[in-house]
């Protein structure tokens, strides 16, 4: 067994916990610098020859930085398909790093705050993640990792358009922000979507909770800067947190408002969710996504019992298809993730 996964149900990120800013609305902040060699093709141009060469360079390089001492580093190809999908399922690898694992890797922290993607769409991601609304937190913790390993490497830059990148999206300073916030308010309210359009229209990407597409769960939203060229980081962070810290005053405004409309109503949808997850046979992870935001909703507008967020953001994770096999033990087929899943929220929101 690899030893990341000896304890992996017991493991958990720091950013999970709810502790941040705003953490009753904003799960993680992360921040995410794309970084290239100068001397190396882009991995999607680079022969195997040269992508074995700069995973053994930065494999070297990347685990000495302070940060990463006391953590791991997992060789992609070493993993199966269920270890590799539970990475993604807790957004520490994309897909494209599981997708094609060869000649790949991961560095992470011990709280699994940082992480460097070796050989995914560029040669070295860096990202740091942070609890709560803080984007400036977490582009401070990445600038720092991005110092050290500047250090170690020459990076692909040109004076007049700042790092080089496989994406040109990604151009001048490599930096991706996002935030995955929780907005049932604005969904219940059908304002969500005249909120997104103006994200959209200030260059803002709007994803569901996977980033990967636009199916959206639980109400739950990734928004992402769009705009790197021309920009310095510390721009970048101050006007995310403006724009998006604009969303959050929005959706308390709609939550108030919905309550104070409906309060049995909402009152109602919480409870018939909490008995769902303490009492069903059989679940499906969108059903369990809804179920989730309506409790966190409820908690947050002080209708239910007490319910830690940090269990909620952690259960987000748990839930996914990986996490349960890794659980179990086995593959499951069918109706066993539906009977698993359930079996893992009556446990852990049995009533007292």
């Amino acid at each position: 067994m690899i030893p990341f996964f000896e304890d992996f149900q017991n493991r958990s990120a720091a950013w999970l916990d709810a502790r941040g800013n705003a953490g009753d609305i904003v799960v993680s902040t992360r921040a995410r610098l794309a970084r290239n060699l100068k001397a190396f093709p882009f991995p999607h141009h680079a022969s195997a020859v040269e992508l074995g060469t700069v995973y053994g360079d930065l494999s070297r390089r990347l685990p000495g930085f302070p940060a990463f001492s006391g953590g791991w580093f997992l060789n992609m190809a070493e993993l199966d398909p269920t270890m590799l999908t539970a990475l993604r399922e807790m957004n520490l690898a994309s897909r494209a790093l599981v997708m094609d694992p060869s000649h790949r890797g991961l560095v992470l922290s011990r709280d699994l705050g940082l992480s460097g993607m070796i050989n995914e769409k560029d040669h070295v991601r860096l990202i740091a993640f942070r609890a709560g609304f803080e984007p400036v937190g977490a582009l401070s913790d990445v600038l720092r990792v991005d110092e050290y390993l500047d250090g170690c490497i020459e990076t692909a830059f040109a004076e007049d358009l700042g790092y080089l990148t496989a994406s040109p999206a990604d151009v001048g300073t490599g930096l991706d922000l996002s935030a995955l916030i929780h907005l049932p308010g604005l969904v219940l309210a059908g304002e969500i979507d005249k909120v997104l359009n103006a994200l959209r229209q200030l260059q803002f990407s709007v994803r569901g909770i996977s980033g990967g597409g636009n199916t959206v769960r639980g109400a739950l939203f990734r928004i992402s800067n769009l705009i790197t060229l021309g920009r310095d980081e510390m721009e970048i962070a101050e006007d995310f947190k403006i724009h998006v810290g604009k969303i959050l005053i929005y959706e308390r405004s709609a939550r108030d408002q919905l309550y104070a409309r409906d309060p049995l109503g909402i009152e109602d949808m919480a409870h018939r969710s909490l008995a769902a997850v303490r009492h069903a046979r059989l679940i499906t992870a969108q059903e369990t996504f809804d179920h989730l935001s309506s409790i966190r909703l409820g908690s947050g507008l002080g209708l239910l019992e007490p319910v830690d967020p940090g269990l909620l953001n952690r259960v987000l994770v748990q839930l996914q298809t990986a996490h349960l096999e890794l659980a179990a033990g086995r593959v499951l087929a069918g109706r066993e993730k539906s009977a698993a899943r359930a079996a893992l929220l009556r446990e852990l929101f049995a009533a007292e």
